[in-house]
């Protein structure tokens, strides 16, 4: 069986990548990660906006109050404080090149078109292999046109992409009108794959301080579906390569994402729940699966039951929720 995959220009060993979170800080459990089957790693997102709040951060510390003692200047160093903390965030990408054999995918969440491009470099000259784009700002304000968000988006992809020879991932949240046309923009821009979706620390009300808090809730088999149907109805629209993230918990939760169109799968949530070991057992039971059905690759079954492809394509389509109302039990 030929498990081997494309994704983002790389060669990989199978379509199972560790999606970015908090694990890529430790070198020692990429290495398990690696050791247990994993194709490659994606760092957790570097960000424009904290790297600023460290300079402001820096730049009180040391130079609140010097105007009161003029010798004051003489105890601190000239140097530059902007890299404060983005250094600790190359340092370890340059780690995890130097430890693993497999892929390492750098992350960038910018906020100002100059940070996307400045840091992008920084990455590439640390050694990534690809390049994430989170592509996440909130909006709060009536007046904020969506036209004008997604120009801000597609700007920062072609920027990133002109000023690097990285291969791109954009990471998206659900919430667009028209996913289908945004994610051929994307492409026409500039970038290889699309990740569907990102999570987000979701707030509640904590009803003794009387006050929102943020949590983080874990995936489920609910984002799984919501990014499978995402892949199924957009894989063929355009060369854009689709992956699924988020939800995915088990073997066959592979096999469903590279038959809607996924070029790769990602995990976290399971990682923490059931070990990094858990990774040689998804795998084994998805190959399982292929061998008991006769697939010989990954690339045979990718797409087999996408929007165009799938018998019973108004299961992905609203016109279908009537009809499984109706035959519910007790409706």
């Amino acid at each position: 069986m030929k498990t081997e995959i494309e994704y983002l220009g790389l060669r990989l060993k199978n379509p199972l990548i560790a999606s970015a979170s908090p694990v890529s800080s430790h070198t020692d459990q990429c290495r398990q990660l690696e050791d247990h089957g994993i194709a490659a790693v994606v760092m957790h997102s570097l960000f424009e906006e904290e790297i600023n709040h460290e300079l402001q951060e820096v730049d009180h510390m040391l130079f609140h109050g010097k105007d009161s003692f003029a010798e004051a200047l003489d105890f601190f160093p000239n140097n530059d404080f902007e890299n404060y903390e983005s250094d600790n965030y190359l340092r370890q990408l340059e780690n995890l090149k130097s430890a693993l054999d497999i892929p390492v995918v750098a992350s960038l969440n910018g906020v100002s078109s100059g940070g996307w491009v400045k840091y992008a470099k920084l990455l590439e000259e640390s050694g990534a292999d690809a390049l994430e784009l989170n592509l996440y700002y909130p909006v709060n304000n009536a007046d904020a046109d969506p036209l004008v968000i997604e120009k801000h988006y597609l700007e920062a992809i072609s920027q990133v992409k002109a000023a690097t020879g990285l291969s791109l991932a954009v990471k998206l949240s659900p919430d667009f009108t028209a996913l289908p046309n945004f994610l051929r923009s994307v492409h026409t821009n500039g970038a290889s794959a699309a990740v569907l979706f990102n999570r987000f620390y979701q707030p509640d009300i904590d009803l003794e301080d009387l006050q929102w808090q943020s949590r983080l809730y874990k995936s489920s088999s609910v984002d799984l579906a919501k990014a499978l149907r995402a892949v199924a109805i957009n894989y063929g629209q355009s060369d854009l390569q689709l992956s699924v993230s988020g939800g995915v918990s088990c073997g066959t939760d592979i096999i469903k994402a590279v038959m809607a169109g996924a070029s790769s799968v990602g995990v976290a949530s399971v990682l923490y729940e059931k070990g990094l070991e858990y990774v040689s057992v998804m795998l084994k039971e998805a190959e399982a699966w292929m061998i008991d059905k006769e697939y010989d690759s990954f690339d045979q079954m990718r797409g087999s039951i996408s929007y165009r492809k799938s018998p019973n394509p108004a299961a992905l389509e609203r016109a279908n929720y009537v009809s499984l109302l109706r035959h519910s039990e007790g409706i």
